[in-house]
């Protein structure tokens, strides 16, 4: 069912292709011929449409560009700590698949990992993690909440059009939220940034036409522009510590026409 090459060194091995007509769980062996099994090649499951779950060894380090693509019977899956990079579109329009939990070793998830994956309700990204690549969840229209750690500090686009996500939990430590990170999420309604952030980027809530409260600390200090572009005039930005917007952050950095509290010192400031 499973098909494996040796590498260069002769050293390890990787799999290289699965049985399109595999069906049920598909078992990834931590050796092979006497030899760790440690990467998953390109392509290797791409449209293995039967499989409905994947159990990949602590031996795997590497998943390549495509891996599990449009595996659409595929419903869960545990990426274990000893890989440190997938690739691009690696789950890409996995349909049915309904948990992920990332390794936390992972340094890179290739940029549209997670695409279109509209049955994903459960997300686990552990600290540790600093990238997760651009529009590694975009269209996850089922994902209803999800934690950002401490550790994560590349997410541009990461969530954007996840309609369903209401719930969004930074971690006490994050420093950054990522360009267009939440873009067009519009069932969010309130979200309340954590003292010691100190970076909103570009777009970072733009579209979430949901909201209605959102709560800034002293400690941003850089924020970007059109960071609520296109979020409706019921919004309230309660900034908690400060009486004006400081120099380092974009003039235009609302990009709305909402209500704006310069919450210092009790002395509320309300700018419209």
């Amino acid at each position: 069912m499973l098909t494996f090459k040796i590498n260069k060194a002769e050293t390890a091995y990787e799999v290289t292709k699965c049985a399109r007509k595999a069906t049920g769980l598909v078992t990834i062996p931590d050796t092979y011929s006497g030899k760790a099994v440690v990467s998953i090649k390109t392509d290797a499951f791409n449209v293995c449409r039967k499989m409905t779950d994947v159990i990949i060894p602590d031996s795997i380090e590497k998943i390549g560009n495509l891996a599990f693509y449009h595996c659409t019977g595929l419903t869960n899956v545990v990426i274990p700590d000893s890989v440190k990079r997938a690739g691009d579109r690696v789950f890409q329009g996995c349909t049915s698949l309904k948990s992920a939990v990332l390794s936390k070793n992972m340094k890179i998830t290739g940029n549209w990992a997670f695409d279109g994956c509209t049955s994903l309700v459960s997300v686990t990204i552990p600290d540790g993690v600093k990238d997760i690549g651009e529009y590694c969840f975009r269209d996850c229209t089922g994902l209803a909440s999800i934690t950002i750690p401490k550790s994560l500090i590349e997410y541009d686009f990461a969530f954007c059009n996840c309609t369903g996500l209401t719930s969004v939990t930074f971690q006490k430590g994050v420093k950054v939220i990522g360009l267009g990170a939440f873009q067009d999420c519009t069932g969010l309604t309130s979200i309340t940034i954590p003292e010691g952030v100190e970076g909103i980027q570009n777009w970072a809530f733009s579209g979430c036409t949901g909201l209605t409260s959102v709560t800034i600390p002293k400690t941003v200090v850089k924020m970007g522009g059109s960071v609520f572009n296109r979020c409706e005039k019921q919004l309230t930005i309660n900034v908690l510590g400060l009486c004006e917007k400081p120099e380092t952050w974009n003039d235009n950095w609302r990009g709305c026409e909402c209500k704006v509290i310069w919450d210092f010192g009790g002395k509320n400031i309300v700018q419209d």
